[in-house]
């Protein structure tokens, strides 16, 4: 029997990319080494994975029961191929482990677009059953905020961006944004300047890295 509601935690996160060997090296500096045997770079709450290519980057949450996952979804009309990837919303997916490792760098954020918010909401809360956090208007694009059980996902809604429901992007949650700057920028990646960020308390850098695959921004919340 399917589960009257789904409980979506990690997530698993697929960018396309031109050359992996240059996505690899980018990664390791910025994540860590990949796991040899998935090629995935790990968060502690799900992963990273880039794939020469893919049309466009897509994000799979873990959910402990797969098969009920799956059943409750297709009768909200989100039918899942072999992958777990969502046929009608080919941005979104289901998978039974998202590569999660303890002590591991963490994603603060995946950022995806949407044509609207109710179409925003109608996914990510009424599809997916994410809890939704939060409504800001910038102008005629609208940011929305959900969150699974251990990852914050930022939808940008409406605006020229934004036409059809897609992964636009990562930040990365650093204590110290200092520290990770000087690191990063002396392992020879390119960074933007820090500034703060658009959610009070918050400092952001963006690593400007295309072989990345995705826009990256490193994030520090200040302690509460």
């Amino acid at each position: 029997m399917a589960p009257d509601s789904l409980q979506l935690g990690d997530v698993a996160v697929t960018v396309p990319v031109d050359d992996r060997a240059a996505a690899a090296a980018a990664y390791d500096v910025l994540v860590g080494t990949a796991d040899p045997v998935t090629g995935a770079w790990a968060a502690s709450n799900g992963s990273v994975r880039a794939a020469a290519g893919e049309s466009a980057p897509w994000a799979a949450f873990a959910a402990a029961d797969v098969a009920g996952a799956t059943t409750l979804l297709g009768r909200r009309g989100l039918l899942l191929d072999a992958d777990g990837r969502a046929d009608a919303v080919a941005a979104v997916g289901i998978a039974a482990d998202a590569g999660a490792r303890a002590g591991a760098p963490t994603l603060d954020h995946v950022v995806y677009t949407a044509p609207s918010v109710d179409a925003a909401i109608a996914l990510f809360a009424g599809r997916l059953g994410l809890d939704l956090r939060l409504v800001r208007q910038f102008g005629d694009v609208a940011q929305v905020f959900f969150r699974s059980s251990s990852v914050v996902v930022e939808v940008l809604a409406g605006g020229d961006q934004a036409a059809d429901f897609g992964v636009w992007g990562l930040a990365w949650r650093v204590a110290d944004l200092d520290v990770e700057h000087a690191r990063l920028t002396r392992e020879g990646l390119a960074l933007s300047e820090i500034r703060v960020g658009r959610k009070p308390g918050t400092r952001v850098a963006t690593v400007r890295e295309r072989a990345l695959g995705t826009p990256t921004i490193l994030l520090e919340q200040a302690a509460r």
